[in-house]
Parts: structure tokens; C-alpha cells; sequence
């Protein structure tokens, strides 16, 4: 009878262990979860024997295992090698993107241009310069923090400053 008991209760056990959606992250994590939902930034779940919601942001998971089995596919994982994969950087003004990401350090990049240069091309300029700064560092999402900029005039040049926090997996 002991063991009749015994057998039932590990057999509820592996049950429950398989009756539970996986997480898969981009820094090679298997979380066992119970989405709660899924929306078009982030995931949303509770783990087993917990009642408080967690959040994450799309960009950190790589795909959900559902209960089911089905497996749908969140966000592919963006590699950064070196200063030579800057273009691969994605920027963001939305703190939502980087949740489940590991926080870097602050960046910072100005560019200047003559009196007859748009503010649009020395923005994108400093922009490009935050990028390669950011693929150096190995981080693959930058965190907009503040961008200021002054137009050109007759007297004086365009310039561009912005301020962000790299984040990687």
C-alpha cells in the first residue's frame, strides 16, 4: 500500500512537472512558468508556487514551449561580435524592451557639423557613433536616455548629444 502511494505521488509530480510552459531566454535559460500572457512587447507569467507576475521583454526570450507542446517562436538573438556588427544595434526609447536584459553602462556620443549641415544628418551621425560604441562593448539594445541637439544657423553649427545605457543578454 506504501508503495502504491508512493508510485502515485511520483507519478503526480512528473505530472506537474510537465503540465508547465518553458521559457527559453537568449542567455540560455529554461524557465519553468505558467504564461499569463503574451502581448505584442512582452511575456508575462507566474512560476509554480507563486502568485506575483513577472514581465519580460520580448527581446530577451527566444521561444515559449507551451503545455500543449506547440513552440512559438518570440525574437531571434542578435549576435555582436565585434565594433564591426554596430549596424545590428537596435536603439529604443521604450524601457519596456529592455526588461530580462542585463544593464550596461552609460554611453555617450556628440557630432558637430558646419553652418550649412542639417540637424537630420548630424543626429544620425552621433546616433551611428553611439552604435559602434555600443558593438564594441558587446551590448546589442541601447536605452535612450536623452538626445539634445541644436539646429545650424548663418553664425553658428548643428550639433547632436545623446546619452543611452547598453544592454546585452
Amino acid at each position: 500500500m506504501k508503495k502504491t502511494l508512493l508510485s502515485i505521488l511520483g507519478c503526480l509530480i512528473a505530472v506537474s512537472s510537465y503540465s508547465q510552459d518553458k521559457l527559453y531566454t537568449h542567455k540560455g535559460d529554461t524557465l519553468n512558468v505558467y504564461i499569463k500572457e503574451v502581448n505584442e512587447n512582452s511575456i508575462k507569467f507566474i512560476y509554480p508556487s507563486e502568485q506575483s507576475t513577472n514581465t519580460l521583454s520580448k527581446n530577451a526570450i527566444e521561444k515559449i514551449q507551451y503545455e500543449s507542446g506547440r513552440v512559438e517562436k518570440i525574437s531571434e538573438k542578435i549576435v555582436i561580435s565585434s565594433k564591426k556588427d554596430w549596424e545590428k544595434v537596435v536603439v529604443t526609447n521604450l524601457e519596456s524592451d529592455v526588461q530580462g536584459l542585463t544593464k550596461g553602462e552609460e554611453l555617450k556620443a556628440k557630432a558637430k557639423g558646419s553652418t550649412f549641415t542639417s540637424q537630420g544628418s548630424v543626429e544620425a551621425r552621433a546616433f551611428d557613433k553611439l552604435k559602434k560604441e555600443a558593438a564594441e562593448k558587446g551590448y546589442h539594445t541601447l536605452l535612450i536616455l536623452t538626445t539634445t541637439g541644436k539646429s545650424g544657423s548663418p553664425y553658428s553649427s548643428a550639433s547632436s548629444s545623446i546619452r543611452a545605457v547598453g544592454y546585452k543578454y
